[in-house]
């Protein structure tokens, strides 16, 4: 059997909203951790793992969130897309399991193992169900690529970024050559202090396709710092542009050099 690891964490837009409440999971909740095969578009996903964390009746659960599940690595095939997707229900009151009340969902993709995604310090976001039936959970794009060693690193360096390091991947707006530029989106990827992430590094940053505007540019930063201290230890020196002006929209490469 093998392993997929990562952490939950509330989304960037949902941290932003003024009216965003305490960020955790409340008491009584059943989060459910699955790895799905989503190959087929016009066929449902196909659950190949799970993993099920429960807060207690009087315990909530703060953010970022671990998660570990297993799944059996013979019923992977290279050309299958896989996911990991997230949902929260409330189990306060008895029912008969689908009938309990929805509280938070996934509403990205997060692609994982296959074609070069990760497989592990996996970051899923997820965001709070409208209380209101009637109101849309918002769809979200999904911006990949990889981060990789500039070639000016010593190769005796450029194996992989960590052990107890931090990666931060934002999708700024730097529309604005005299102003501050503006975070859209951003993906964190945690490595602890036996975790080294090897080059190339695959991201997926999930953003909102309403927060793009065709007339602005939009590029992908990158710095790694020390888990602890905030050490600056790599960092992206080069506008990457993405998404807009015949920019990509995946596959994009990221060079970033080391700080000595």
């Amino acid at each position: 059997m093998a392993r997929i690891s990562g952490t939950i964490v509330p989304s960037l837009t949902y941290q932003s909203t003024p009216e965003a409440p305490a960020l955790e999971v409340g008491p009584s909740s059943r989060i459910v951790v699955q790895l799905l095969d989503v190959s087929l578009m016009d066929a449902p996903s196909v659950t190949l793992g799970e993993d099920v964390i429960l807060t207690g009746d009087h315990e909530s659960s703060k953010f970022p969130i671990p998660f570990s599940l297993t799944y059996n690595a013979d019923n992977i095939q290279s050309f299958q897309s896989l996911a990991l997707a997230v949902r929260v229900y409330d189990v306060s009151r008895p029912s008969d399991g689908d009938d309990r009340e929805l509280t938070w969902i996934s509403t990205s993709r997060h692609s994982v193992i296959t074609n070069g995604n990760p497989t592990n310090h996996v970051a899923v976001e997820i965001e709070p169900v409208p209380k209101n039936d009637d109101t849309p959970i918002t769809p979200k794009n999904t911006l990949t690529g990889h981060i990789t060693a500039s070639t000016s690193v010593p190769a005796s360096s450029s194996h992989g970024i960590g052990p107890n390091a931090k990666i931060l991947i934002q999708l700024l707006d730097t529309s604005l050559a005299d102003a501050p530029s503006v975070t859209i989106a951003e993906q964190r990827i945690i490595l602890g202090v036996d975790e080294i992430s090897p080059f190339p590094i695959p991201f997926g940053i999930p953003y909102d396709p309403k927060d793009i505007d065709d007339r602005n540019v939009y590029s992908v930063s990158v710095r790694a710092e020390e888990l602890n201290s905030e050490k600056l230890l790599w960092i992206s020196t080069w506008a990457n542009h993405v998404l807009t002006r015949d920019a990509p929209s995946e596959n994009v490469e990221i060079e970033v050099d080391l700080i000595q």
